[in-house]
């Protein structure tokens, strides 16, 4: 890992244990120990060190698990058998959701940093795309449209699990959500 991935990780990490504000230049040189200043050479500012962060969230963003060697499904079963385990290993990841959603929540009036975290981010154009094709591949009638609807409920079911009820409460099953949001938007089974 060269310095500057490891300056946007070390920054997502801090994003993600103590929120927006103990994302500081500072911080990430003491963890890293670095000299002083080193990471100001690599973000020149907060608003440069906050888009270095959000870049290295969508470089992490995955729907499928990473195989791009895998078919995608073709079937409900088949679609769950990968989304599951990839829906798991993101909420044993963690890191880089809670530094999303705290990074979301924190510049929701920042219209710039905002949409490079929701709206133009290149985490949800990357994740939309992959959903788009997925549904496609399962027969779902217009996917462009269901595919921002899915990961909707993807976010909803990873923020119950790493920031709502699931964390301490009950947990949401995810298959029973995805398999029956699936079949009810004419997915094949």
């Amino acid at each position: 890992m060269d310095r500057r991935e490891a300056i946007a990780r070390t920054g997502m990490e801090l994003v993600a244990e103590g929120g927006s504000h103990a994302l500081t230049h500072r911080r990430i040189d003491q963890r890293l120990d670095l000299p002083p200043g080193t990471t100001s050479n690599y973000a020149r500012n907060r608003r440069a060190l906050v888009i270095m962060v959000i870049d290295q969230i969508a470089a992490m963003a995955d729907l499928r698990g990473g195989d791009r060697d895998r078919p995608l499904p073709n079937t409900v079963a088949e679609a769950l058998e990968q989304l599951v385990p990839t829906l798991e290993a993101t909420i044993a990841r963690g890191t880089d959701i809670r530094a999303r959603m705290s990074l979301s929540l924190d510049y929701w009036q920042d219209p710039e940093l905002h949409t490079l975290l929701t709206t133009e981010s290149p985490i949800r154009l990357k994740l939309v795309a992959e959903a788009e094709r997925m549904l496609a591949g399962l027969g779902v009638p217009e996917p462009e449209k269901r595919a921002i609807d899915f990961i909707g409920v993807m976010n909803g079911l990873l923020f119950d699990r790493l920031a709502g009820n699931g964390v301490r409460g009950a947990r949401v099953d995810p298959a029973s959500v995805l398999g029956a949001w699936l079949i009810g938007i004419g997915a094949r089974r």
